[in-house]
């Protein structure tokens, strides 16, 4: 991310059962942090 970028920071609560489901299909090689925002954009283009 650009440092001038603006971000949103929050506090997520999720089920652990269904967070551990989905943290467990994102590749090691991605943070969990950049698989969530590309999960957003996805569902962002969604109509």
């Amino acid at each position: 991310m650009a440092k001038n970028e603006k971000v949103k920071k929050f506090l997520l609560e999720v089920p652990e059962e269904i967070w551990n489901k989905w943290k467990d299909k994102v590749p090691r090689s991605v943070s969990l942090n950049k698989a969530l925002i590309e999960l957003l954009k996805k569902e962002g283009e969604k109509k």
